[in-house]
């Protein structure tokens, strides 16, 4: 046997191994039916969702979570231009499947521009928040709403606090979930992070007042903290009161249907943060009665009275 060389030893290998063809009628059926795939793929391909018909995305959209409809509209710029051209109907349809409920516990407050002209001044006036008493002294979790955009009667500056409180609400939950204590603000001072959360939260709140899909947003924050909420109750052993009977399905179904069974009213506005520790379901402006075994909802009408009201008082400080 001959022995290498020092110079072949130090040759690198060239590897020449190949796969063996594989040569059977079984072995060519599936590739001919292979070929037959890719060749009518070629022919007719499989359509992708920028292929499918406006209608039909749209169709597609209105089944989506609000969170989920703002990711989609962030792909490209033609997402992004379809769902800011059909925000108002997507919204709309979004709330009616999913939140119907709480769309009812918090309507959103009116414009300014939306009433009135010759009742506008009043409703501006500077004096209309010490004529209320709301917000004459400022709340640490909820931004004042601006006389100059927002309806002042009583019914929208609930609705806007409502608003405003769902989202911080929202902001909260990891730590009320791990037991986290909020941080507290000292009397008469401010911070800066609390500040910026404050400001965030009322911007939320006006893009909702004119676009519905943003209040969808709203209120699928505020379902996802009442689900967690809930929770958090019922595996609280100490915790006797009268709770939200909920199933799990009925928690990871998205919508707030469960939410139309009698269980213990919350219409109490939480001051401060301090009260989110047990706030169960906040669903607020809501009656259960008894007898007929429904929610009577109690804000509907009430802004077109309210304005009435404002207009009456001024016309009897006339004279």
């Amino acid at each position: 046997m001959r022995t290498l060389t020092e110079e072949e030893e130090q040759e690198p290998l060239e590897d020449k191994t190949a796969a063996i063809p594989l040569r059977s009628n079984r072995t060519k059926r599936i590739q001919k039916k292979k070929a037959a795939q890719e060749h009518k793929q070629q022919i007719n391909p499989k359509p992708t969702l920028p292929d499918l018909p406006t209608e039909l995305i749209l169709d597609i959209l209105e089944l989506l979570r609000p969170s989920d409809i703002f990711t989609f509209s962030s792909v490209n710029r033609r997402f992004n231009a379809l769902v800011n051209a059909n925000a108002d109907k997507i919204g709309d349809e979004v709330i009616r499947r999913r939140y119907a409920i709480l769309s009812r516990c918090f309507p959103v407050p009116v414009l300014l521009s939306a009433v009135e002209p010759s009742v506008q001044p009043l409703l501006s006036n500077p004096r209309r928040g010490q004529q209320l008493g709301i917000h004459r002294s400022a709340y640490q979790h909820v931004q004042p709403p601006d006389a100059q955009v927002i309806c002042t009667c009583l019914t929208c500056i609930l609705a806007w606090n409502n608003l405003s409180l769902v989202l911080d609400f929202a902001h909260w939950q990891d730590n009320l979930d791990n037991g986290v204590p909020i941080p507290m603000l000292p009397r008469g001072r401010t911070e800066q992070w609390n500040e910026e959360l404050v400001s965030r939260n009322a911007r939320i709140a006006r893009k909702a007042l004119e676009q519905p899909l943003w209040h969808a947003l709203i209120l699928e924050a505020h379902l996802a903290s009442t689900v967690r909420a809930i929770r958090r109750h019922h595996s609280n052993k100490g915790n006797q009161r009268k709770h939200v009977h909920m199933s799990e399905a009925e928690a990871a179904s998205g919508s707030d249907h469960f939410l139309a069974k009698e269980g213990p009213l919350s219409l109490e506005f939480p001051y401060n943060r301090d009260e989110y520790y047990m706030l169960e379901a906040y669903l607020p402006n809501r009656w259960w009665r008894k007898f007929e075994r429904y929610y009577f909802y109690t804000l509907e009408g009430q802004h077109e009275r309210d304005v009435e009201m404002v207009v009456r008082t001024a016309t009897q400080m006339q004279k």
